[in-house]
C-alpha cells in the first residue's frame, strides 16, 4: 500500500456521490492517506475492464439506475482475482442488502444503508480493517522509503532549480553552504570535491549522493527557505523546516535497520539505542508528516518555478 488511497465506487446520482464521497475523504485522511478523486462508475459495464488490483476499497449502491444490484454483485463475483473488500449500500437500509447477498459467495462484502451516520460508521471501520491488513512494520517500512525517496527527489529538484534559475539571487550563497557543509562532512571524496571545487562544477557536487545526501539537501533547503520572502516560507524560517523533516528521516533510518520485538504484548522497534513503539498512532502520524512535506516542497518548487 502506498499512501494513496484509491477507491473505485459504483454510484449513479452525482449529489449522493459527492456528500458521502466527503465523509469518506475526511476518513482516509483521519488515518493519514491521501485520499485521490474515486473512480465514479454509473453502472457496471465498465466491469471486465477494471483493474482491481489499483484499488484498497470497492463502494456500491445496490440500487444502480439501470443496472441490478445482484446483476452487480453476480459481475464482481464472476472475476477472477477480485480480493479487494467491497461495501454495498441502500436506501432500504442495511437488512435490505444483506438479504440481497444471501445468495452470492464473496469474501470481504460488507453491507451499510444509505443513511449517513451508519454508512460513515461502516466504511470507516473497513478502512480501518483494510489499512491494519497491511499496517505491518514490513509494510510502513516500504511505504516511508518510497515516500522519502520521492522527497529526497523533490528537494533534489527545488535545489538545482534555485541554482540553474540564481532564483533571488540565493545561488553564491546556496553553493557556498552547499560547498562548506560537504567540506567538513566528507572526508574519503577529497580528491573528487576538491576537484568539483576547483572548477566550480556545483552541478557535479549535488548530484554525488554520498557527498550531497539527504542531510545536505535539508539544509540547504532550509537555506533557500530563509532567503525567500514570501507567506509560504514564512513559517518554515530559521530551522523549522529542517529540524521537523529531520525526524521524518530519523523514523525512516529506523524503519531501515530496525529489530522488532515484543514486549508485555507491545511492539517496540530497536536500533542502536532509540526505541519507538509501533503503534497505530505511530503509522498514522508519519503519513500524515509525509503529507505535510510532499506538498510543501511540491508548492516550493512551483513558487521558485514561476
Amino acid at each position: 500500500m502506498r499512501i494513496e488511497y484509491n477507491i473505485l465506487w459504483f454510484e449513479d446520482i452525482k449529489s449522493s456521490f459527492n456528500s458521502k464521497k466527503q465523509i469518506v475523504k475526511q476518513i482516509v485522511e483521519d488515518f493519514g492517506f491521501i485520499f485521490p478523486e474515486p473512480r465514479n462508475e454509473i453502472n457496471g459495464e465498465n466491469i471486465e475492464s477494471l483493474v482491481y488490483d489499483e484499488f484498497d476499497l470497492i463502494i456500491a449502491d445496490l440500487n444502480l439506475t439501470g443496472t441490478k444490484g445482484t446483476d452487480l454483485i453476480n459481475k464482481l463475483r464472476n472475476q477472477e482475482g477480485v480480493y479487494t473488500e467491497v461495501i454495498f449500500y441502500s436506501s432500504d437500509g442495511e437488512k435490505a442488502v444483506r438479504g440481497a447477498l444471501k445468495e452470492y459467495e464473496i469474501d470481504g462484502v460488507y453491507c451499510a444503508g444509505r443513511e449517513n451516520d451508519d454508512f460513515e460508521e461502516k466504511v470507516k471501520k473497513v478502512i480501518w480493517t483494510t489499512i491494519k491488513k497491511v499496517q505491518d512494520v514490513n509494510n510502513m517500512r516500504g511505504l516511508i522509503m518510497a515516500e522519502t525517496s520521492d522527497i529526497d527527489q523533490t528537494m533534489f529538484n527545488i535545489i538545482a532549480t534555485v541554482l540553474d534559475k540564481n532564483y533571488l539571487g540565493l545561488r553564491a550563497n546556496l553553493a557556498y553552504i552547499i560547498f562548506g557543509n560537504v567540506d567538513i562532512k566528507l572526508k574519503s571524496k577529497r580528491d573528487d570535491f576538491d576537484k568539483f571545487q576547483k572548477n566550480k562544477n556545483i552541478a557535479r557536487v549535488i548530484k554525488d549522493n554520498v557527498m550531497f545526501d539527504s542531510s545536505e539537501k535539508i539544509k540547504a533547503i532550509q537555506f533557500i527557505i530563509n532567503g525567500i520572502d514570501h507567506e509560504l516560507a514564512n513559517s518554515k524560517k530559521g530551522d523549522v523546516f529542517s529540524s521537523r523533516y529531520t525526524e521524518v528521516k530519523k523514523n525512516r533510518d529506523l524503519l531501515a535497520h530496525v529489530i522488532e520485538e515484543e514486549e508485555n504484548g507491545r511492539k517496540k522497534l530497536k536500533s542502536g539505542n532509540r526505541v519507538l513503539e509501533f503503534t497505530d498512532d505511530f503509522c498514522i502520524g508519519i503519513r500524515k508528516e509525509i503529507q505535510h512535506h510532499s506538498q510543501y516542497l511540491n508548492d516550493l518548487l512551483v513558487l521558485i518555478g514561476e
